[in-house]
């Protein structure tokens, strides 16, 4: 039968302490969620569609079920998860490696995303492994002064989130921490709502489990409890990192939440940075799909387990 091999298949991580059974009991609960939802899984698809990750072995509600529609310039994913772990979208620049050689010797202001970044790869295979690439440590150090430095390659710009909360919330209760400065962006100015949805976030937010290993996750984020159909964009305007992390453990859960997640790349800030040049003009392929691997940096990223327990039909 289908579901023994898929059962099968799932690669258990040394550090975990699920088992086979507990994973696949987890997928097989989350394909019954994504399955309410047109948008997701059509009628011929099963649970081979769906991604499986566990983001820190070591702390079981961090497991994230993924259906993926689409990983490309624009992104569509349906995500389930306890414990989404608190991460930010970075921009990367990327430098001619005997200019800036990485580690230590990055531009000012910079820290060197191989090096933070458990699992960090290239875009694809026409961005060479051996180039430097650097994410914004010092938020004064500004986009055009980095396109400006020597040795100067191209950026691989982070994509922005747009949440929306799919799941009936007398059924499911789900808290969002976000970067404060989210707020200051036009597309959360222009959602009425999130008023009061900020409001039910400082009344609730005790009430939402953060792990026992996870200490320190939402430390200066603000809690925001969505209802059904709310949105919450994971972006800040001036294009800097957007930390995120969110709970769906409370004890009047009867089941896990659905989020959608729509992400696409700023298309202001990639008209903004110069064309790529001469050089590399020919060679580089543009970055598709949502870079997962090269810009996302998580809070624990040295806990991170990027390999995914089982892959979906499209990578997410």
């Amino acid at each position: 039968m289908i579901d023994d091999k898929i059962k099968e298949s799932l690669k258990v991580p040394e550090e975990s302490m699920l088992t086979q059974d507990d994973y696949f009991s987890f997928l097989k609960s989350s394909y019954a969620l994504f399955r309410q939802y047109p948008q997701y899984l059509s009628g011929s698809e099963n649970m081979k569609a769906l991604e499986l990750a566990h983001l820190i072995p070591g702390v079981p509600e961090t497991l994230l079920a993924i259906y993926v529609g689409i990983n490309d310039a624009v992104c569509n994913k349906g995500l389930v998860s306890p414990f989404l772990p608190r991460h930010a979208h970075n921009n990367v620049f990327v430098y001619d490696p005997q200019v800036y050689s990485g580690k230590d010797d990055v531009p000012s202001g910079t820290l060197d995303a191989g090096e933070i970044i458990n699992g960090f790869r290239p875009p694809n295979d026409s961005w060479d492994a051996n180039w430097t690439y650097v994410m914004i440590e010092d938020p004064a150090r500004s986009f055009e002064s980095l396109w400006g430095e020597r040795g100067y390659i191209d950026m691989i710009p982070a994509k922005f989130e747009d949440f929306t909360m799919l799941s009936d919330t007398t059924r499911t209760k789900l808290c969002t921490f976000i970067d404060p400065d989210a707020f200051k962006h036009p597309v959360n100015i222009s959602r009425g709502y999130l008023k009061e949805a900020r409001e039910r976030g400082e009344k609730m937010s005790s009430e939402f489990e953060v792990p026992e290993l996870m200490e320190g996750e939402t430390n200066g984020l603000v809690p925001v409890v969505l209802h059904l159909g709310e949105k919450l964009y994971v972006a800040r305007a001036d294009f800097q990192p957007c930390d995120h992390c969110w709970s769906n453990i409370h004890p009047a859960s009867e089941e896990l939440a659905v989020v959608n997640e729509n992400s696409a790349v700023p298309l202001n800030l990639v008209m903004e940075k110069p064309p790529v040049g001469k050089k590399y003009r020919s060679k580089l392929i543009p970055p598709a799909g949502s870079s997962d691997n090269t810009t996302d940096w998580f809070l624990r990223s040295r806990e991170l387990f990027r390999t995914p327990i089982k892959q979906g039909h499209i990578g997410g």
